[in-house]
């Protein structure tokens, strides 16, 4: 299984903090998520900032990259921070 986080407006519109996925690209959790989280709007997940065990992935093929048994995926909205 995939942990999935949220963290910023993500967490705060779906009122939750994390979810499990199964195995797959980015793009096939990131599904997933949209399935399960029926409030996070395709917007948000494709301007979240991603990161795969703590090291963030950016650029055009960060929605191929594998997400495997134990990984984690987290989002985090792009206008958090302080």
């Amino acid at each position: 299984m995939i942990t999935v986080k949220f963290f910023g407006l993500i967490s705060i519109d779906t009122n939750m903090r994390q979810i499990f996925a199964n195995e797959g690209t980015v793009r096939d959790v990131l599904d997933q998520v949209k399935q399960s989280c029926p409030d996070i709007s395709e917007q948000q997940l494709k301007q979240a900032v991603l990161f795969v065990n703590k090291e963030q992935i950016s650029g055009n093929k960060r929605f191929s990259v594998m997400l495997n048994d134990g990984d984690e995926l987290a989002l985090l909205s792009p206008g958090s921070g302080g």
